[in-house]
């Protein structure tokens, strides 16, 4: 008897109520800040020989500067000059795939937008719908 009880006791429960929204989902805007532009300083190059090497250690010990020499090669100078153009190409094609980016969402947004505010459709121009069905068959007439 207890059986019989619990087994129609656990039927008795009502399931819980699904809601369904049939609007469209907004895609949340992508907020990135505003890039700051980069400000380069000045860099003084001192080209120092056997010939002005004296000349240029002098100048250096009458300024009061600490005399450090960084030297290149010739061809470490073209590298860095290289490498530094490398630099300026990256940013660049990195620059352009945000463009395109942001032109592909934009359009995308518009077209979903326009798509849906022309695609929205009163219940009587939905004639055999569910929907309609429904509603035919709960109103009295």
């Amino acid at each position: 008897m207890l059986t019989l009880t619990i087994l129609l006791s656990s039927c008795s429960s009502l399931p819980d109520i699904v809601k369904y929204s049939s609007e469209p989902v907004e895609r949340p805007l992508l907020v990135l800040p505003e890039s700051e532009i980069a400000s380069m300083r000045g860099v003084d190059y001192i080209i120092v020989t056997e010939d002005n090497i004296t000349e240029v250690w002098a100048e250096l010990e009458a300024a009061g500067k600490p005399i450090v020499l960084f030297a290149l090669t010739s061809d470490g100078y073209e590298n860095l000059a290289l490498n530094s153009a490398e630099i300026i190409r990256f940013l660049s094609e990195q620059r352009a795939v945000i463009i395109a980016y942001k032109e592909y969402y934009e359009k995308a947004d518009k077209t979903i937008d326009s798509y849906n505010k022309d695609n929205e459709l009163d219940d009587e121009e939905v004639e055999g719908s569910s929907l309609s069905s429904i509603k035919k068959f709960l109103s009295v007439d």
